[in-house]
């Protein structure tokens, strides 16, 4: 049975989806834009998409609401954080300092932050392909990481949090990405520069390519006209608002807005190599290993050529692919905190390429506790689980699937049984697996296998 509470709150949302900045629909475009739209009515996305080659702008649409408590639309000039998607910024800035010859990729850290006490370990190379083991604000556990983002920070102050931690491996060893490696990046760009990250990245990057909407927040006393408020998911269908963050705590690494429209003029700079040398852009979209590039992951999409970057962060997610022997790039960003661009924005490639793409009906209906009681339980996974060896436990509340890191949405019933759905927060696969007298031993997390203990 369907709660009237859910039946109210679908037909307000039908009320308030809105769409914006729509030119006139072709064929392909309206197989984005049914794609897209259930995904609005359910408030899994609010934000702005782009699709463009090197000569055209093939697609551009907006997408619901900017702020909800205004009953503001979104629009073109609508401006999204774009959390590790700024890392971008950052490698192309550190290119630029190598291309006129005031550092060099080999270059130990020591050079430029010579009292930091592994500079001489660290090189430019390992922190642009994270590589560098330095590790993540707050996983020592001096500061609790979600409280010092309240507060403004310059580059210093942030990596004064790590400055006295042991590094997590050998420099070069293995990649992962902790991020601190991109603060110390910034604070370079500043010291060798003599300007503030942000001016840098304006005056070299930004204005030169005509990215009039595009900024690093420098301060929660900043005014920036059109930034969107960011929203999270709450339970199944549902919005509440993100957490507050001052972005400055997140400088060089994820402190970057923009709009879906100047993300593909920086797409087109990367396909016609502007702003760096050939041989610069060649470093910054070469795999250094596990697919990842500086500040970009170097990663194919059925048999297409493809540089990408996502970033999720409180109220915000953001995707940018570029196909180079394609000439088409994608663009999609939101002011929802749910990893939806990610897995949605290759979908809009295919549909681009001619191809199969995948849709997803997704529903409302509620489990009964019987439903429900071979899904729940606990399910253990391995070492190469997002977190390693974690256990993720799955529980059944008035009437939705729920695990530690939010809701489930059902997408495809089985024999009178729900097995298949959507890890909202992080929009990842999930599927039960029964054995052969029906009962469920397994859950597939994406590509990885939990066992139900």
């Amino acid at each position: 049975m369907i709660r009237s509470s859910t039946i109210i709150f679908l037909f307000l949302l039908l009320s308030f989806t809105s769409v914006h900045d729509a030119p006139h629909l072709n064929g392909y475009d309206q197989k984005v834009d049914r794609l897209i739209t259930p995904l609005v009515k359910t408030n899994n996305f609010t934000g702005s998409i782009a699709v463009a080659n090197l000569d055209d702008l093939l697609f551009k649409k907006s997408y619901g609401k900017m702020n909800i408590e205004y009953n503001l639309d979104n629009h073109s000039k609508s401006r999204f954080f774009l959390a590790s998607a700024s890392m971008m910024f950052t490698s192309a800035a550190i290119m630029k300092l190598v291309d006129e010859g005031k550092l060099s990729l080999e270059d130990p850290m020591s050079r430029y932050i010579p009292d930091y006490p592994h500079g001489s370990k660290i090189t430019i190379h390992h922190m642009l392909s994270q590589r560098s083991g330095i590790p993540r604000i707050g996983r020592n556990g001096k500061v609790v990481y979600n409280e010092i983002t309240y507060f403004p920070h310059s580059t210093q102050k942030l990596l004064d949090y790590v400055w006295d931690d042991d590094l997590l491996f050998v420099p070069g060893e293995r990649y992962m990405h902790e991020r601190t490696d991109y603060i110390f990046l910034a604070s370079i760009i500043e010291k060798i520069s003599g300007l503030s990250y942000g001016e840098y990245l304006k005056e070299k990057i930004f204005l030169p390519l005509g990215m009039e909407n595009s900024g690093h927040y420098s301060s929660q006393t900043e005014i920036v006209a059109n930034l969107c408020k960011g929203y999270a998911p709450k339970e199944l269908y549902d919005l509440e608002s993100a957490p507050f963050l001052d972005w400055s705590s997140k400088t060089g690494h994820a402190s970057i807005y923009s709009t879906a429209e100047d993300l593909i003029k920086w797409g087109r700079a990367v396909l016609n190599k502007e702003l760096l040398s050939d041989s610069s852009w060649d470093k910054i979209l070469t795999n250094h290993g596990d697919n990842v590039g500086y500040g970009w992951f170097i990663s194919p999409h059925n048999g297409h050529r493809r540089f990408q970057m996502n970033g999720r962060s409180p109220g915000f997610s953001s995707y940018i692919s570029i196909y180079p022997d394609d000439d088409l790039i994608v663009s999609m960003l939101s002011n929802i905190y749910v990893s939806l661009p990610r897995v949605i924005g290759p979908e809009i490639a295919s549909i681009y390429f001619d191809e199969e793409y995948n849709s997803l009906e997704l529903s409302d209906k509620e489990l009964t506790d019987e439903e429900a009681a071979s899904i729940i339980g606990r399910y253990q996974f391995g070492p190469d689980f997002y977190r390693p060896n974690g256990v993720v436990r799955i529980f059944h509340n008035d009437g939705g699937i729920y695990g530690d890191w939010g809701g489930l949405i059902p997408i495809e019933e089985g024999t009178g049984k729900y097995r298949k759905f959507i890890y909202r927060n992080f929009w990842s696969d999930i599927e039960f697996k029964e054995n052969d007298d029906g009962v469920v031993t397994e859950m597939k997390f994406d590509e990885y296998i939990g066992t139900k203990i």
